[in-house]
């Protein structure tokens, strides 16, 4: 493949990693937020949910694009937004790292009985400064990530399309 091939291959990576951003991104409404602030996540939620959107975007393009640089892609189509919100605050870019550490900490977990959707749900209540949770808050908490997590995968299959490869074909093999 010449040149200009891989340039405009790249360019629809890009368009598609920015359109799935796009929809994964979208503010999931007020409910969540107001949830996890009626439990005690007080005004962080929002800043929280919006960091376990961001997170799960990457995790999503990283586990079930199909192709190897869909993450990638992604990663570097986020960049930019981290890169302005850093100049207004720095804080937020180092807040983003450490949640975005936390959030692959807790998938990296092996022996776990907790479903990783769990795991991720204890990371948002933690840092939204719930320590402590009932069963029925977590059981909550723990169905809304796993909805983002649908959410993000649809977003990935309405951007990129759906896999359809032989086992023993890479993704990163298939040019498109």
């Amino acid at each position: 493949m010449g040149f200009y091939a891989d340039w405009r291959n790249a360019r629809r990576r890009r368009r598609r990693a920015a359109e799935y951003l796009e929809r994964v991104l979208q503010d999931s409404g007020p409910d969540s937020a107001l949830w996890v602030s009626s439990i005690g996540g007080g005004e962080r939620a929002a800043s929280e949910l919006l960091y376990l959107r961001r997170a799960l975007a990457l995790i999503v393009a990283e586990r079930d694009a199909l192709d190897d640089r869909t993450a990638s892609d992604v990663a570097h189509c986020l960049a930019p937004v981290i890169a302005r919100e850093a100049q207004d605050n720095a804080e937020t870019s180092r807040r983003w790292v450490d949640r975005w550490r936390e959030y692959t900490a807790a998938l990296a977990v092996r022996g776990s009985a907790e479903s990783p959707s769990a795991r991720l749900a204890r990371v948002l209540l933690r840092e939204t400064g719930i320590e402590t949770t009932n069963a029925d808050a977590l059981a909550t908490t723990t169905a809304m990530v796993q909805s983002a997590r649908v959410q993000a995968n649809e977003a990935l299959r309405a951007a990129f399309g759906v896999a359809s490869l032989p086992d023993d074909v890479r993704p990163s093999a298939m040019h498109g």
